[in-house]
């Protein structure tokens, strides 16, 4: 029989490496900071084994990189990332409303519209989690409405870099997370009216505002020296 893993340092790996990922997405870690694994390990309290998996799962994911000797660094976050992420998001996205213009799913319509319903303005800061959590289901959401299996997939690779923008804005931006939740309830308000056309154009348009607020935000942070 072929040796079995043991369970408990594949828990310890997977803690090691969701820790790690989430802050990088929550920008604890920053793009360009040094990644030892000697460190990580001290820091996490874990033997070096689990980080460097973590390392290797991550670099992977592309959201760090290799150092040679040196270990690895938090992947930098570019102008050009923005504008591959949201380019591949203006594609892949509208058709999920576009099929649920066919398919008229009066269930999927019905939680599309109430997605929000427990939010109002100003979204409180100590409830920004809950709504990036709730940002990044209802855009799955979406995606999911196109039942189309690859499409899913295409969108799920680019997950970590989608979150990892979204939490830089809203954090990053005054006020964002309020505009945002004005944007998707524009989105879901003409789904519940079933105006498919109109969702659509709320939809591209809430991904290009968000797309130029980034880029921006991007070179003020870069002219401060931040």
């Amino acid at each position: 029989m072929t040796p079995l893993r043991p369970i408990e340092s594949v828990a310890l790996g997977d803690r090691t490496f969701e820790t790690l990922r989430l802050a990088i997405i929550n920008g604890d870690l920053v793009p360009g900071e040094p990644l030892r694994d000697r460190q990580l390990a001290e820091a996490l309290q874990v033997s070096r084994t689990p980080v460097r998996e973590a390392l290797h799962r991550l670099e992977a994911a592309g959201l760090v990189e290799p150092r040679g000797r040196a270990g690895w660094e938090v992947s930098p976050f570019t102008e050009q990332d923005v504008h591959e992420i949201f380019q591949m998001r203006m594609l892949l996205e509208p058709a999920g409303i576009d099929q649920l213009a066919r398919d008229r799913d009066d269930e999927v319509i019905a939680r599309i519209a109430g997605f929000f319903d427990d939010f109002s303005h100003p979204v409180p800061v100590g409830r920004y989690p809950e709504y990036f959590a709730r940002d990044h289901a209802f855009h799955n959401l979406i995606v999911a409405c196109s039942g189309n299996r690859r499409l899913r997939r295409t969108y799920a690779v680019m997950q970590n870099h989608i979150d990892r923008g979204r939490h830089f804005l809203t954090t990053a931006a005054a006020g964002r997370a309020d505009e945002t939740l004005d944007e998707h309830l524009a989105v879901a308000l003409a789904i519940r009216d079933r105006d498919f056309a109109a969702a659509r154009r709320e939809l591209l348009h809430h991904l290009r505002t968000g797309e130029e607020l980034m880029i921006e935000t991007l070179r003020a942070r870069a002219t401060s020296g931040q």
